[in-house]
Parts: structure tokens; C-alpha cells; sequence
């Protein structure tokens, strides 16, 4: 009797095929550095918009609606695309007025 090989996409990822938790995917190879205060990550949020993230890890991370973005030493706003590689830190600036 000849032994079958299942094809890879049918062996990664659980029960139903979908995609695992560990699989490499483009976007995954390189994860992004997320920032706040004392919390910093590297997560797997790359091609995500920097409003995305802050929405899905605003408790995780204690962010404040009011922070500034900054992406790799520059202030950007929610609608920005986060490629994989980058650096996001959320902070508030010190000594702000009003």
C-alpha cells in the first residue's frame, strides 16, 4: 500500500483548515514593536492601521484616547497603514497646553 501525503495547506492550522496561531505568513515574519509608557510588545499587527491597534489594545497597553502616535519618529494619525518592521509608540506629550 502507497502512503499519501497530505498537501501542506491541508496540514497547518487547526480542524477546519484555517490558518494556526504559529503559521509564517507574509506579514507575520517581521512583527511590529508596539509602545506605551512602560509596556512595549512586538506583535503580529503588521498591514494594520495604527486606529486598529489602538482600539484592540487600548486596555492591554492603558492607552489613552488622546495619545499621540508616532511611527518610527513621526507623528501620524489613526488611518495610517503599520507595515511589519516598524516601531509604534502611543504617548501624551508633557507639558502640553489646553
Amino acid at each position: 500500500m502507497n502512503e499519501l501525503i497530505r498537501p501542506d495547506h491541508e496540514r497547518s492550522g487547526g480542524p477546519s483548515g484555517a490558518a494556526g496561531l504559529f503559521d509564517e505568513s507574509p506579514a507575520c515574519q517581521l512583527p511590529v514593536t508596539v509602545s506605551s509608557g512602560p509596556y512595549a510588545e512586538r506583535l503580529p499587527v503588521g498591514n494594520m492601521t495604527v486606529g486598529e491597534i489602538r482600539q484592540r489594545y487600548r486596555d492591554r497597553f492603558d492607552l489613552d484616547p488622546e495619545s499621540q502616535a508616532v511611527l518610527d519618529g513621526n507623528d501620524v494619525g489613526d488611518d495610517v497603514r503599520v507595515r511589519p518592521g516598524q516601531c509604534l509608540m502611543f504617548c501624551r506629550r508633557a507639558g502640553e497646553k489646553g
